[in-house]
This record gives C-alpha cells, structure tokens and sequence, in this order.
C-alpha cells in the first residue's frame, strides 16, 4: 500500500514522501518533490503499480513511458509527456531547422539525418533515449572509413549533436550522447594534401568491381589520360582503326574546338575492336554482349550524354565499392581576379588523367611526349600532374658521385 509523510514535520523540506514496496520488497522512502499531498499520494499509487508490474515481470518499456506520461499528466495537467523515437525526433527536428536555416545548411542536416537513420537501421524506431555515445561515435568511425576528411567528419559530428541537443533542451533526453566524444584529428601526410593518381593496383580493383560501360570508360581514360566527358561521349566512329598505329580520336576536345589523336595500347584496341567488330567484349572470364552499332552509335550508352557532376558522383560510389580510401584536400582557384579555396576529392575520375603522365614519366617517357599524350599546353599545367615514385627518385639520387 502506497502512502505519504512529511518527513521533518518542523518545515525543514516543504515536500512530501511516498512510501510504498519496491520490486524486491523493500520498503522505500522517496522523495515526491511536490508541496500538494494529494498530487504527491497520486505520483506514490503510480510509483507502487510499477513497482508491482516489476515484481510480477510484466513491466515493460512501453507500460513505463505510460506511467510516467499518466504521472505527468495527473501532477501538473494537460498533456502527458510526449515520446519519440530516432526516427520521429529526427524528422521533427529538422523540420524545425529547415525553416530557420539557410538552404545549404538544411541540406547537410538533411544529409546527416538520412545517413544516420540508415546507419541505425532497425534501431531507429527505437526511443531515443537508447542512443548511446558509442552509437555516436561508431557512426562517425563508419564514416571516417570512406575516405571523408577530418573537417567534413567534426562538421557532422556537431550537426548530429544539434539533433540530441535539441531533444535534450525539449526534455526529451537528458544528456547529449555526442558531448565527450573527441574530435578526429587530420592524419594525411604533407604529400598527400594535393589530388593523386591511382595506383595499378586501384585501377585493377575498379575493373574487378565496374559494369560493362564503366569497364570500358576506366580502360580508355587509363590508357589516353583523356577527361570524363571525352571519354564518356566517344562514338564508335571515333576509332581509326585504318591508321597504323590505330588511334583514339576525340572530337571538341580543346575549348577551340580541335580534335585529338591519341595512339591505342594494346590492351585498349583489343578491347575497343572487339567491341566494334565481333559485337563482345571479354571481361575477367565472362563475354559480355555489346549490340552492334553504326558509327554514329555511343561506346559506352548508359554513360553518354549525361552531366559530368552526375558521372563523377557515381564514379565515386564505384570507388567505395572498390574498397579505394578518398579524402578531401584544400585546392586554390583563382578567377574574376580573387583567389580562393575550397575542399575537393583527392581521388576522382579526373585522377585516371595524373596515373597516366605519372606512370609515363616514371617510365622515362619525356616530358614534351607526355605532353603530346594529354594535350597539356603548358610545362607548369603539366608538372601539376606529374608524381614522381620515390623509388624512381631513389635510382636518380643514386647516380650522384660518392663523395
């Protein structure tokens, strides 16, 4: 039985206590923190019933929101408490912000959300109140491993705070399950902080994990150092199989307007003439039909003809599923007289253009050849795209004189 006492009857406190048998039998004495003995007698039954559903093991997360939402209601009037889960306080949330924010900034709210819930799964239909700082943190760990860099990661990693913050200063949550965690630190090394080429072993493990068009793409921007948008939108009557040697020919490749030659490796003009010729094209172990097409027809069809923004974004998910770590590196650009900067990708599609004069030059191949290759105008464009293997470097430094 459930009852109330004024534990200093001289006025020391002005609440009342409610005594009632926990769930392992104990008489308790608690503390109601209300000044009204007959709301305090109401918030001591409710506490008893909890206690009695407990000891029987029929108390349940759900029957304890209703009681303290009827404890609520009962003591103070109105409305219970309201309970959300991850998924409805995020929605709700970001409602709110959307209206009062900019819409760039809507948009990474929106971005966090969706990524989070996902992340979360089936857990997000749980309260949420059952996140936790480990879920915080794996979530930002689980992100970490796709390559985004360390200010996209602690800028996500406040976002997501804001959510909690807001069910905290709702009364919703009591504590943010974001505030301790630390921040990530920057680990790319000085000579990483600008774009890169690929690797052969990358470039292998994109072909292993590409369609049949993005197959093809990766192997002529690899073997010509052509740009997405060259190689995406070559016809087949771009192949000039009639030269010796064949050659890739890219129409508009220059703003002027001037096509470009490029001879075909080997490996791309089997590629490319069986292609063309048999209607097949060989991958790994399988043969992939291509349909037959005239000239006018596109060699890669479901990559022609589209935004170079949307290719890029996509290629970008090919190389997640390549398992290929990415980050972001601080590029200067100039234009309209004023130098800026801003975050780019230190690995795309446009790299494909950096692996080939890379390898090249570490091959011994001249400068002015490479140049012939990419089309580059000038030495300091050209010179950007070059990367020196340190072993390469190694044989070099060794030709100096022992001293």
């Amino acid at each position: 039985m459930a009852s109330v006492v004024k534990l200093h009857p001289a006025g020391r406190s002005p609440f009342w206590f409610a005594c009632f048998t926990d769930a392992n039998g104990r008489r308790l004495k608690k503390s109601t923190k209300l000044t009204s003995k007959s709301k305090a007698l109401r918030m001591a039954i409710k506490w008893q019933e909890v206690a009695n559903e407990a000891r029987e093991r029929r108390l349940t997360e759900q029957r304890a929101r209703e009681v303290i939402s009827e404890i609520v209601q009962s003591v103070h009037g109105g409305k219970g408490l309201r309970w959300f889960t991850v998924r409805q306080w995020f929605e709700h949330f970001y409602k709110v912000k959307a209206k009062s924010s900019d819409p760039a900034t809507a948009a990474k709210y929106a971005q966090i959300k969706r990524e989070f819930l996902a992340f979360l799964g089936s857990r997000a239909d749980l309260n949420v109140l059952s996140v936790t700082s480990d879920d915080a943190r794996a979530f930002r760990d689980e992100r970490e491993k796709t390559g985004i860099s360390a200010t996209t990661l602690n800028d996500s990693l406040t976002i997501l705070s804001a959510y909690f913050n807001g069910a905290r200063k709702a009364h919703v949550i009591s504590d943010n399950p974001c505030l301790g965690i630390e921040a990530v630190t920057d680990t790319v090394t000085p000579a990483r902080r600008r774009k890169q080429p690929f690797t052969v072993e990358q470039v292998k493990a994109l072909l292993a994990a590409a369609s049949q068009d993005w197959h093809g793409l990766i192997k002529t921007a690899f073997y010509t150092g052509a740009r997405l948008e060259n190689c995406a939108n070559l016809r087949y009557r771009d192949l000039d199989f009639s030269a010796d040697p064949p050659l890739v020919v890219f129409p508009n490749y220059s703003k002027h307007g001037d096509e470009h030659k490029v001879p075909m490796h080997p490996s791309l003009r089997d590629l490319l003439s069986i292609s063309k010729q048999r209607g097949q094209l060989r991958k790994a172990e399988k043969i992939i039909a291509f349909p037959k097409k005239d000239g006018d027809s596109f060699l890669f069809p479901s990559l022609a003809q589209r935004r170079t923004a949307n290719l890029s974004k996509e290629f970008r998910k090919l190389m997640h599923k390549a398992r290929i770590q990415n980050w972001k590196v601080r590029e200067g650009v100039k234009g309209k007289g004023k130098s800026t900067a801003r975050d780019v990708w230190a690995l795309g599609f446009h790299s494909f253009r950096r692996t080939n004069v890379s390898i090249l030059a570490n091959k011994g191949v001249p400068e002015e050849r490479r140049m012939a290759i990419t089309a580059h105008a000038t030495r300091d464009v050209h010179e950007g795209y070059t990367h020196h293997e340190l072993a390469r470097l190694h044989e070099d430094v060794a030709k100096l004189p022992t001293l």
